[in-house]
């Protein structure tokens, strides 16, 4: 009897500490959505209130004519979504042409790529803006597009040359024995295998233009300010409007929670391609 409990008190206090760390991960979670539903007498109260009366009032307020948080999140939404289709297409046949063709510069030019994505947006903020400003582009959807996409597409690319070079050359070898070309081989066996592996990218790719701030606050003004850009502007100069900000980490969780949820066997495949030969 003692050797069969020895087991359950094991999985008991395993599951028991499983459970107190997602409680500690989620608590901050549920902080920012409590104190979004709080009246401001409730948030500023020295002692903490988690017994209150919850009122929309934050929300009302963001999506109001001051801070016309729906358009804001449109906009966060077009361009992420943009950018995520324009890297994940540009980068899924350079990282097959770096697995598959090993020349001499192969590793030098991956590890090149991979630097341009180390490259601090802060030290090319300055060029970007002057660059954009004589295109007339300021304060528009494609120069986030655009710069979004020269830091996407290098570690878009680096990721995926890793999950397609566990792939098996035999596959491809087969393949072109029955007559495919390369670019077949790409769309019909390549990228099937490596669905999962794709859509971890994207979601990558989604999260960084998503919430990307230097670049949106240096480019944008009024038309395509982007959710991250309109957060900032509820921490005033003497006041900090932490209802409204709550409400909108809120709304801003919201988007990147579906993503994740929806591709959900995706992330858990992609994670694992490779692991087991």
């Amino acid at each position: 009897m003692k050797r069969m409990g020895a087991p359950s008190w094991a999985k008991w206090i395993g599951n028991t500490a499983v459970t107190l760390v997602v409680l500690i991960w989620l608590f901050p979670v549920y902080w920012i959505v409590a104190t979004s539903l709080k009246q401001k007498g409730d948030i500023v109260n020295p002692i903490p209130s988690f017994i209150f009366n919850p009122t929309l009032d934050n929300y009302r307020t963001i999506f109001g004519p001051t801070y016309t948080f729906a358009d804001v999140v449109l906009n966060s939404f077009v361009i992420a979504s943009c950018v995520t289709v324009l890297v994940t297409l540009l980068a899924i046949p350079a990282a097959y042409s770096l697995a598959r063709w090993q020349t001499k510069g192969n590793e030098r030019i991956a590890m090149w790529i991979l630097s341009l994505r180390m490259l601090p947006p802060v030290a090319v903020v300055i060029p970007y803006y002057v660059l954009a400003s004589r295109l007339q582009l300021i304060d528009t959807y494609l120069v986030l597009i655009l710069v979004h996409m020269a830091f996407g597409v290098p570690f878009a690319v680096w990721l995926m040359r890793g999950f397609f070079a566990e792939i098996p050359r035999e596959l491809d070898q087969a393949a072109m024995l029955d007559g495919y070309s390369y670019p077949a081989v790409l769309l019909k066996i390549i990228i099937p295998l490596a669905t999962p592996s794709i859509a971890v990218t994207a979601i990558f790719t989604f999260i960084f233009s998503w919430n990307e701030f230097l670049l949106a606050l240096l480019l944008t003004d009024t038309n395509a300010v982007t959710v991250p850009v309109q957060i900032s502007k509820m921490i005033l100069a003497y006041q900090v409007l932490w209802g409204e900000l709550s409400a909108a980490g809120v709304i801003a969780l919201l988007p990147l929670l579906f993503v994740v949820f929806a591709l959900q066997r995706y992330i858990v495949r992609g994670l694992t391609l490779g692991a087991v030969k």
